[in-house]
């Protein structure tokens, strides 16, 4: 059902008394339905022009919904939680990086795909920088970028700097994975998601008195959730598997500085849709 405010979502299911605002993920398509590109560029027009997947994924054909990060964001890596920097070069602010980005820890921006392809008849600035270093230095679906020409500590802040410089200094935090089963024993899992209604992954905002908590599993508030009982999919799917699930095995991607943050009482900005689970 609809909650109060034009951009506001709340799921039958859910018993968050107060969700917050919507905010479209960065990158991503900015309207849900219902909403005109018109009242999306007013809610964001702090960010400049509306950053729609064409702007930085480069992909004319792609649609609102993101699109499913590779089976390689899935896997434990051996650099898990490791910090690189690289830098991207584009001729102008306009032209598309090549990475389609999802912002819903309010933190940083997630890459949810690389695209390996051109933009109309040249390379990418994510393709190039690849193609030009090491395995350990390239980006990689699943990794989170932290910072952007020197800010940090805001995914509104991150999207500003991206949106405003042909080169672009990040630094990128190499995502730790992990896989915990939860035995619900007739409780809720006690957490709190936010997410966006087009996305791949749900990001926990606060982990609440229910099973997780109860059963000590080291799930925490800033994981963000790839896998349902081994199976990814859309935000829909993960909440329902979430649901149904008497015992979910639940597969999380960590970055240690969103964990740091929200260990020290960070609150997310508002995203697209909010609810306890």
């Amino acid at each position: 059902r609809r909650a109060p405010g034009p951009h506001v979502l709340q799921c039958a299911l859910f018993t968050s008394s107060s969700p917050p605002s919507l905010r479209s993920m960065f990158g991503a398509c900015c309207c849900t339905e219902g909403d005109s590109p018109e009242d999306t560029q007013q809610d964001n027009k702090e960010l400049g022009p509306p950053l729609v997947l064409r702007s930085l994924f480069g992909d004319e054909s792609a649609s609102c919904k993101a699109p499913r990060p590779s089976d390689a964001a899935y896997q434990p890596r051996d650099d898990a939680g490791t910090l690189f920097t690289a830098t991207l070069e584009r001729l102008s602010v306009n032209d598309p990086l090549g990475l389609y980005l999802d912002s819903s820890d309010s933190l940083t921006l997630f890459v949810c795909l690389v695209n390996p392809g051109t933009h109309p008849g040249s390379l990418l600035p994510a393709h190039v920088y690849n193609a030009s270093v090491h395995d350990s230095l390239k980006l990689r679906d699943g990794d989170f970028i932290v910072e952007v020409n020197g800010i940090s500590g805001s995914a509104t802040a991150l999207a500003r700097a991206v949106s405003s410089a042909k080169t672009l200094g990040l630094k990128v935090r190499r995502p730790i994975l992990a896989t915990h089963r939860v035995n619900k024993a007739g409780m809720s899992l006690g957490l709190d998601l936010q997410f966006s209604q087009q996305g791949t992954m749900l990001c926990i905002s606060q982990v609440l008195d229910g099973a997780v908590q109860q059963s000590g599993v080291d799930i925490r508030a800033g994981d963000r959730i790839l896998k349902v009982n081994g199976v990814p999919g859309r935000t829909e799917e993960l909440l329902n598997l979430l649901s149904t699930s008497s015992a979910p095995e639940i597969t999380t991607s960590r970055c240690v500085e969103v964990i740091a943050a929200y260990t020290k009482g960070f609150v997310p900005e508002p995203v697209l849709e909010h609810g306890n689970r």
